[in-house]
C-alpha cells in the first residue's frame, strides 16, 4: 500500500472519529446548555405562538395543548424578573426612579441572566422596545440604525423619558447568545406611568 493511500485512510478514520464524537457527545451537551440554538424545528414550532403580523400573543396562562405562551409581567416594583419565552435567559429589569412619572428621565437597567445559575450571561444580542396602545414609541436599536444591539458584559442601561401617562408594554428581545444566533426570544413587561 502506498504512503499516500495510508495517509488518506488514516485521515478518513480520524474524520469519522471526530464526527462521531461531535454527534454523540458535543451536540447533546449543547442541546442541554439552555442556549436553544440547536433545538429541532418541532420544538421551535411549539415554543411560542405568533399571529401573521408577528405580534406576540401575551397572556397570564398556558394553553391546554402545552404550547408555551409568552407571559406578561406586571411591573410593581423597581426590580422585575421574567424568563424569555424560550427560557434561554432570564431578564432582570431594574427601573430608576420608580415609580415612573411622565416628563422625568427614567433609566432601564437590563441584566441577562443564565437560567440555571442566575450568573450574568455575557455576549447577548438583544433589543428593547416600548409600546403604548400597540404603537411603538421607542426601539433602542433604531437609535443607532441597527437591527439589533450587542452587550459584551450582559448588563445594559437604557434611558427614556415618557411624555404621556398611561399603560406601556416593554419588550426585551434576545436574538443571540455568545455570538451564536438563536430564534428570537422575548420577555414582556407591563408598566403604568403616572
Amino acid at each position: 500500500m502506498s504512503r499516500y493511500m495510508m495517509i488518506k485512510k488514516i485521515s478518513a478514520v480520524c474524520f469519522l472519529i471526530c464526527f462521531s464524537y461531535t454527534i454523540l457527545v458535543i451536540m447533546p451537551t449543547l442541546r442541554e446548555s439552555g442556549f436553544g440554538f440547536l433545538e429541532g424545528q418541532a420544538l421551535w414550532n411549539n415554543s411560542n405562538i405568533t399571529v401573521a403580523n408577528s405580534t406576540q400573543i401575551s397572556t397570564n396562562g398556558t394553553a391546554g395543548n402545552s404550547t408555551q405562551i409568552l407571559k406578561t409581567v406586571q411591573i410593581t416594583s423597581a426590580d422585575s424578573k421574567a424568563p424569555t419565552d424560550g427560557n434561554s435567559v432570564n431578564i432582570d429589569l431594574q427601573i430608576q426612579p420608580f415609580p415612573i412619572t411622565k416628563n422625568v428621565d427614567s433609566q432601564f437597567m437590563i441584566s441577562f441572566l443564565q437560567p440555571s445559575s442566575q450568573a450574568v450571561q455575557v455576549h447577548v444580542d438583544y433589543d428593547f422596545a416600548i409600546t403604548n396602545n400597540n404603537n411603538e414609541v421607542f426601539r433602542a436599536s433604531s437609535i443607532i440604525g441597527q437591527p439589533l444591539l450587542h452587550t459584551a458584559e450582559g448588563i445594559v442601561k437604557i434611558p427614556y423619558k415618557f411624555t404621556q401617562d398611561g399603560q406601556y408594554s416593554l419588550q426585551v428581545s434576545v436574538m443571540g447568545i455568545n455570538f451564536i444566533p438563536i430564534k428570537t426570544e422575548k420577555a414582556l413587561f407591563d408598566l403604568n406611568v403616572s
